[in-house]
C-alpha cells in the first residue's frame, strides 16, 4: 500500500506498439471471443433441443447471471412502472450498456441479447489492444504479449462474452490509463466518466489520476498541467450523473443502495469479513449445497487472496497508479457484503494479467501458469454453462 506514494522512476518509457501489431492482438482476441460465444452457443442448443437458436440463447443467458436485466433496461429504461418485473429494482445495474444497446438498437428490430453478445466481439477487441497498448509501454513487448493470454485463458474471462458490462468496463478503464500517461487530458476525463457510468469502480479512476500526478511531482519536480484536475474529475462526474438518475427516478440521490440492502443484503464492508463469512457459508453448505460452497465460498476465497498477494508480489515492479487502482478496486469490490461474483469482479481488473508476467517472469514459469489458468479455466466455463452457481 505504501508503494503507491513512494517516489517511483517513470516505467512509460517504451515505444507505443505499431498498427501491424495491433491489428494481430485484436485478431487474436476476437478468435478468442468466438470460441467463447461458440461454446455458449453450442451448451444453449443442447439445453433447449429443438428450439429456435435466439430462443435457446435468451434461455441460457437467463439462469446465472444479470443478461437479462441489461437487456430490459435497454428496451424500457428505469422506471417504478413495472413495465418488465422488478423494473423499480433496476436502478441497480448502471446505465451505460444498456444505452449502448438502445443506441445501436433504437427501432428495437434486432433480438437484444444477440446484439448483447455480438457487440462484446468489438468491444473486448478493444479492450485486448488497450491492454496490449498500455502493458507494451510500461512494461516492454514480450511481458504485453503474455498479458493479453492471461487475459483470455483466466478463469473468469468467459464473462467478456456474454452480455454484461465486462467487456466495456475493461476498454474504458485502460483506455483512461493510456490518456492519463498521453496527458490527454479532456478525452481521459469523458473516458473516465463513461467508466463510471459503467460500473461502479469505475470512479475509482479518480484515484489513479492522483497518484499518477503525486508521482509526477516527485518525478519531474513540478506540477503536472492543470488538464490532471479534467481526468480526476471525469470519474467522479459519472458517479455524480448517476446520483441524479436516482434522484429524477426516485427523488431519492441513493435509493440504489436501499434497494441493494433490501433485496440483496449489499452494502459497502471490509474485504476480510467477506472471508470470514464466505469460509462461514463453506462449511454450512458443504452437506447440503455442495455446489454453492465450491463456487461461490470457496471460489470466492481464493479468488480475493490470490488477487491480493498477486499485486503484493508485483508491488515493487507495477507503475504506483496501477498499483493503486488495483488495490483500491480489490477492497472495494471484495468488501461488499453477501459477494456472490468475486471472480467476475476480479475479470475485468487489468492490474491482475498485468501483473502474472512481472511475477512471473521466465518462460518456463510463465508456461506452468499458463497451463494451469487454462485448466481452472476450463472447470469453470463448464461450471458456467451447466449453470452452476457461478455469477
Amino acid at each position: 500500500m505504501f508503494r503507491t506514494f513512494q517516489p517511483a522512476a517513470r516505467l512509460d518509457q517504451n515505444p507505443w506498439p505499431p498498427r501491424a501489431e495491433m491489428q494481430k492482438v485484436a485478431l487474436v482476441c476476437l478468435a478468442g471471443g468466438v470460441i467463447y460465444q461458440l461454446i455458449f452457443l453450442v451448451f444453449a442448443l443442447r439445453q433447449s433441443p429443438g428450439q429456435p437458436v435466439l430462443q435457446a440463447l435468451e434461455k441460457f443467458f437467463y439462469y446465472n447471471i444479470d443478461a437479462r436485466h441489461y437487456m430490459a433496461l435497454a428496451q424500457y429504461g428505469y422506471g417504478t412502472g413495472e413495465a418488465f418485473p422488478e423494473q423499480h429494482l433496476m436502478i441497480v445495474f448502471f446505465p451505460l450498456f444498456p444505452l449502448l444497446l438502445r443506441i445501436l438498437n433504437p427501432l428495437g428490430v434486432f433480438n437484444w441479447h444477440l446484439l448483447g453478445m455480438l457487440v462484446q466481439l468489438p468491444l473486448f477487441c478493444w479492450a485486448g489492444m488497450a491492454v496490449y497498448a498500455l502493458v507494451r509501454r510500461y512494461y516492454g513487448r514480450d511481458n504485453a504479449v503474455w498479458t493479453v493470454l492471461f487475459l483470455l485463458i483466466s478463469p473468469a474471462s468467459h464473462f467478456f462474452f456474454p452480455p454484461m458490462t465486462e467487456s466495456l468496463f475493461l476498454a474504458l478503464s485502460v483506455s483512461y490509463m493510456i490518456c492519463l500517461v498521453k496527458e490527454r487530458w479532456v478525452l481521459c476525463g469523458v473516458l473516465g466518466l463513461l467508466a463510471a457510468l459503467c460500473r461502479s469502480p469505475g470512479a475509482l479512476l479518480a484515484g489513479a489520476a492522483v497518484i499518477w500526478s503525486i508521482q509526477f511531482v516527485r518525478r519531474e519536480k513540478k506540477r503536472p498541467s492543470l488538464g490532471v484536475v479534467w481526468a480526476a474529475a471525469g470519474p467522479a462526474a459519472g458517479l455524480g450523473i448517476y446520483f441524479v438518475i436516482n434522484w429524477v427516478v426516485y427523488g431519492k440521490w441513493n435509493q440504489f443502495s436501499v434497494y441493494q440492502w433490501e433485496h440483496w443484503y449489499q452494502k459497502m464492508g471490509l474485504f476480510f469479513n467477506t472471508v470470514r463469512y464466505l469460509l462461514d457459508y463453506a462449511v454450512s453448505w458443504w452437506a447440503s449445497n455442495r455446489d454453492s460452497a465450491v463456487f461461490i465460498s470457496i471460489t470466492g476465497v481464493i479468488c480475493i487472496m490470490l488477487q491480493l498477494l498477486l499485486l503484493a508480489a508485483a508491488a515493487r515492479r507495477l507503475a504506483p497508479e496501477h498499483l493503486a487502482y488495483g488495490l483500491a478496486y480489490t477492497a472495494f469490490t471484495a468488501g461488499a457484503t453477501w459477494l456472490l461474483s468475486a471472480p467476475r469482479y476480479a475479470a475485468a481488473l487489468f492490474c491482475l494479467p498485468m501483473a502474472m508476467p512481472l511475477v512471473v517472469p521466465k518462460r518456463w514459469q510463465r508456461a506452468a501458469a499458463a497451463v494451469l489458468l487454462l485448466g481452472c479455466n476450463v472447470v469453470y466455463v463448464l461450471g458456467f454453462v451447466k449453470h452452476a452457481p457461478i455469477y
